[in-house]
């Protein structure tokens, strides 16, 4: 059995900015604001959670190449391989605070645009 997990991208910076885009060079691929960023950590702490809770395993993103996507992908993914037993990491409120030595080895990451 498989299961597919389908994950939107968490809140855009030209949402909570409308001017954001008026002098961007790629105007139609906003980042994600601050809101955003920690959704998507805790989008990827209840996957956790459910597929501990059930148990079954994410293998693979597939991810579009859009900035705000590949951005919810990383925060959601750090969170996913975050060290089981390290609650304080778990917990991490801010996740500009999430440290980048995280083991993401075991989820693959692919662009829908490139072969996977």
């Amino acid at each position: 059995m498989q299961r597919v997990v389908v994950m939107r991208h968490g809140d855009r910076l030209d949402h909570s900015e409308p001017m954001w885009p008026a002098n961007k060079p790629r105007p139609w691929d906003p980042p994600l604001d601050d809101a955003g960023l920690l959704r998507a950590w805790t989008v990827g702490k209840c996957i956790r959670a459910a597929a501990a809770k059930q148990g079954w395993a994410l293998h693979r993103v597939l991810v579009s190449p859009f900035l705000r996507c590949r951005q919810t992908a990383a925060r959601a993914v750090a969170a996913l391989c975050a060290v089981p037993d390290d609650d304080a990491l778990l917990a991490v409120g801010d996740p500009a605070n999430v440290p980048l030595d995280l083991d993401t080895s075991r989820v693959k990451v692919c662009s829908l645009n490139l072969a996977c």
